[in-house]
């Protein structure tokens, strides 16, 4: 399996597909590179598509340390992949987390990025968390430690609303999200979850974000608000909302989404 190391090193899992000016992406908390399964062929006919799952995450490592897991860090493991892949300007983007990575990435890092992909992510919006979400992360970390992923699996379908929302769609996505949660390991989880919790508020600093943006959120989910409050900081960016289609909005609607990204993608390349 193919593997970066990062400065500190840190292996991150990847996967390279197709041709092309590079999209490279990553999917939300907990997620891992083939959660995008119905979106590689169309995107990587026509570009060269970069899947990677950051620290923390299914084959990524997993340091003991929860302070080797900030936004920083994770952007700068991006950061580390494009150097290890000889990428010096890309397509970057993700769902959820790694969106949220991906926007951090361009505000450190504006002349590496073309454009900017961001899916289903309340965490690229830099906004506090809600105090009931607080909860929910900090009893997850509880019982990911204590007794295991499937256990997880089960305590996420019953109570994080992207989660319950996927199974509502797609109720044969219960096998889907047990596979999920069972390529994680515990503390790598864990302390995922512990740096979502304790994430920088960028809110402030998404209007100097100049490159072209796309927002692709489904109409059901709970980060609809968050996606809208970014709109209106990047001067430009395009909202696209899905439906039905809820946190998984590449999942629940793979035809729209590839379509969405893929028009985005080449006005993006043309204009430039």
């Amino acid at each position: 399996m193919p593997y970066a190391r990062t400065t500190d090193r840190i292996k991150i899992y990847y996967e390279d597909h197709g041709r092309g000016f590079p999209l490279v992406l990553a999917y939300g908390i907990g997620g891992n590179a083939g959660m995008w399964e119905p979106n590689v062929a169309a995107l990587s006919e026509k570009y060269r598509l970069v899947l990677w799952e950051p620290r923390g995450h299914a084959r990524s490592d997993s340091p003991e340390d929860p302070a080797r897991y900030t936004f920083e860090r994770w952007a700068l493991d991006l950061r580390d992949l494009l150097n290890h892949l000889r990428i010096r300007n890309a397509h970057v983007g993700g769902l959820s987390l790694g969106g949220g990575i991906a926007t951090r990435f361009t505000l450190r890092y504006p002349a590496r990025v073309r454009a900017l992909v961001i899916v289903d992510s309340s965490s690229a919006a830099g906004l506090p968390l809600p105090a009931e979400n607080i909860v929910m992360r900090a009893r997850s970390i509880e019982v990911v430690l204590k007794d295991g992923m499937d256990a997880m699996a089960e305590f996420a379908i019953a109570s994080n609303p992207n989660i319950a929302g996927r199974v509502r769609l797609d109720p044969k996505a219960r096998d889907e999200i047990f596979a999920m949660y069972r390529m994680l390991a515990p503390v790598g989880y864990a302390n995922s979850l512990r740096a979502l919790i304790a994430m920088d508020y960028i809110t402030d600093r998404l209007p100097k974000i100049r490159v072209p943006t796309l927002l692709v959120c489904g109409d059901e989910d709970p980060s609809l608000g968050p996606m809208k409050a970014i709109q209106k900081k990047i001067k430009g960016s395009r909202l696209v909302v899905l439906s039905p289609a809820g946190h998984f909005a590449n999942r629940d609607q793979p035809a729209a989404f590839n379509r969405a990204v893929l028009q985005f993608l080449a006005k993006a390349d043309k204009r430039r």
